[in-house]
C-alpha cells in the first residue's frame, strides 16, 4: 500500500495558524485594561484559532481524497503500461510506448474520478514512467489541488496548494496467470456456516440437524423425514425413499434462509471475480480461472476461461453434491487424494508468467480437512484420514502456488458418528491443511463463513500483490 507523506500544513494555513497562535498568547500576556474591551479583543483571537482549525480539517480531507486517486491513477498507469510492453512485437519504442499509455491512463483516471473523491476541481497531474531491461514498468504520479479556505480568505489566504505522490510497478514477467479453486462439496459443507445457523437447522423443525444434507432423490430416510424422529440417524436404504416423503434438507434450509459453510464460499469465490474483473477492466488475454469441485467425485464445473461472466455463473452455482446411493456409495465419500491429483492432471500451461503457455499458477484449495473413505462396516462404512500430503506436494512441485484454506470441521460431540470417526483425526486436520500451502502465509484457517469469507479475500490480495501490481512506496 501507498504511503501517506506530506502530512505537514501547507504554507498557506500555517501562516494562518501562527498568527492566531500569536494573538492568543499576546492576549494571555496581558495584564490590564477594561474587562469589556479585553472580552471582546479576546473573540477576535479564539474565532480565528478555530476558522484555523476549520480549514485544517478541510485541507486534511482534500489530501486523503487526493492520495486515494494518485493511488489508484498509479496502479492503472502501471497496469496500462504494463499491458503495452507486453504487446509490443520489438524493442524499439517499447519504452515510449509505454510512458504514452500509462500517462493516458492516468488523465483519464484522474478526470473520471476526481469529482467522486469529493475534489471540486481537476487536481494538476504530472507523471514518470520508466521501463527496466527487465521490462519492470514504474510509474509515479504527482498531483497537486489548491483547497479552498473558509477562514483564511480573511487574511488574504483564499486557498492552499495541497501534493502528494505515488508509485507503482508492475513487471511483465507476471502479465499471465491462472487461477483454480478446488472446492470440497461433501455433505459435510452443509453444516450451517455459523453457530446461530447450526442452531437453527436444529431446531427447524423440517431438519433438525446441524447438517442439511442434499437429497433431491430421497435416498436416505433421514432427509425424506420431514420431521426426524428418534434414532433416525442411523437409518438407511438403497434406492427410492420406500414410501417417505421427498424432503431434500438442503432445499429447505435455503428457503429458510439459513446460510451453510457451502453458501459463504460460492459468495466468497463471486466477490473474489468480481473483484478480480474491476483489477483487470478490459483485458481478458492474460489470465484465466477455473473451478473445480471434489466430494465422492471430482468435478470441473468451469473449465479455464477469460470469460468472468461465465466464471460468475458456475461459482453461483457452487453446492454441496447430492446425496448418493447407500447401497453403492454410502450416501457419498470425500476423495481428497484423487482430487488433488485429478487437479495436477487438468491444471496445464504452468510456468513464470512470461508466456500464455508459461502462466503463473495459484490454486486455492478449500476443505474441512477430512478425507472420507470407504470403511469397515462397524464403523458406518467409513474410514476418515489426512494422507494426502503427498498429494499436495506434487502439485506444489509442479510450480503450482498453493493457497489452503482449512474451513473447520464443526466438533459435534452429540453425534454419535462425529465421534467415532472425526474426533480421533481432529487434532491432524489443520496442520494437514497448512502443509499443504505454499507457505504459511498462504494458509488460513476458517472456523465459519464469515472467516471462509476473509480468507479468499486474504487469498485474492496475495495473488494480486503476487503477479506484480502493487504499491511499490
Amino acid at each position: 500500500m501507498s504511503k501517506r507523506r506530506n502530512r505537514q500544513l501547507p504554507d498557506g494555513l500555517h501562516r494562518l495558524w501562527k498568527y492566531a497562535r500569536e494573538m492568543l498568547l499576546s492576549l494571555a500576556r496581558a495584564r490590564g485594561g477594561n474587562v469589556v474591551v479585553l472580552t471582546a479583543f479576546c473573540a477576535l483571537p479564539v474565532i480565528t484559532a478555530m476558522g484555523a482549525a476549520i480549514d485544517i480539517s478541510r485541507v486534511h480531507g482534500a489530501q486523503t481524497s487526493l492520495q486515494s486517486v494518485c493511488d489508484a491513477a498509479a496502479l492503472a498507469a502501471a497496469k496500462s503500461g504494463n499491458l503495452s510492453v507486453a504487446a509490443a512485437e520489438s524493442s524499439s519504442g517499447r519504452t515510449s510506448d509505454a510512458q504514452a499509455a500509462a500517462s493516458s491512463a492516468a488523465q483519464s483516471f484522474v478526470s473520471g474520478n476526481y469529482l467522486t473523491s469529493g475534489l471540486t476541481s481537476s487536481p494538476d497531474l504530472s507523471i514518470s514512467t520508466t521501463v527496466s531491461a527487465a521490462n519492470v514498468v514504474t510509474v509515479t504520479v504527482t498531483l497537486t489541488y489548491n483547497q479552498s479556505l473558509l477562514f483564511g480568505s480573511i487574511f488574504g489566504i483564499s486557498s492552499t496548494p495541497v501534493t502528494v505522490t505515488s508509485t507503482a510497478t508492475v513487471a511483465l514477467g507476471s502479465s499471465y496467470y491462472q487461477v483454480v479453486f478446488l472446492i470440497d462439496v461433501s455433505n459435510s459443507m452443509g453444516i450451517g456456516g455459523t453457530s446461530t445457523a447450526i442452531a437453527a437447522l436444529q431446531s427447524n423443525r423440517q431438519i433438525q440437524c446441524a447438517f442439511a444434507c442434499h437429497d433431491p432423490n430421497s435416498y436416505s430416510s433421514v432427509t425424506t423425514d420431514c420431521v426426524a424422529s428418534s434414532g433416525s440417524g442411523n437409518r438407511h436404504h438403497g434406492g427410492s425413499s420406500n414410501g417417505a416423503s421427498v424432503c431434500d434438507k438442503r432445499a429447505i434450509a435455503k428457503a429458510a434462509g439459513i446460510s451453510l459453510k457451502i453458501d459463504y464460499v460460492s459468495q466468497a469465490v463471486e466477490d473474489f471475480i468480481t473483484q478480480l474483473d474491476e483489477y483487470t477492466g478490459n483485458d481478458t488475454t492474460h489470465f484465466t480461472v477455473a473451478i473445480d469441485t471434489f466430494g465422492t467425485n471430482f468435478t470441473q464445473a468451469l473449465a479455464p476461461t477469460t470469460n468472468l461472466s461465465s466464471a460468475l455463473t458456475a461459482a453461483e452455482n457452487i453446492d454441496i453434491e447430492t446425496v448418493l446411493p447407500w447401497a453403492t456409495y454410502n450416501y457419498g465419500y470425500t476423495y481428497t487424494q484423487k482430487a488433488l491429483s485429478s487437479a495436477l492432471s487438468s491444471i496445464t500451461n504452468v510456468g513464470d508468467g512470461s508466456s500464455p503457455t508459461k502462466m503463473r499458477t495459484f490454486l486455492v484449495f478449500l476443505s474441512d480437512g477430512a478425507e472420507d473413505l470407504p470403511g469397515p462396516y462397524v464403523d458406518y462404512g467409513r474410514s476418515l484420514d489426512v494422507a494426502y500430503s503427498s498429494q499436495c506436494d506434487a502439485l506444489k512441485n509442479s510450480g503450482i502456488n498453493i493457497f489452503s484454506i482449512w474451513a473447520h470441521y464443526y466438533p459435534i460431540p452429540t453425534d454419535s458418528q462425529y465421534s467415532t470417526l472425526v474426533a480421533p483425526i481432529s487434532a491432524n486436520l489443520g496442520p494437514t491443511m497448512q502443509a499443504c500451502a505454499s507457505s504459511s502465509d498462504q494458509y488460513f484457517e476458517a472456523s465459519d463463513g464469515p472467516a471462509i469469507q476473509s480468507a479468499i479475500s486474504s487469498s485474492f490480495v496475495a495473488i494480486a500483490a503476487a503477479v506484480g501490481l502493487h504499491l511499490s512506496k
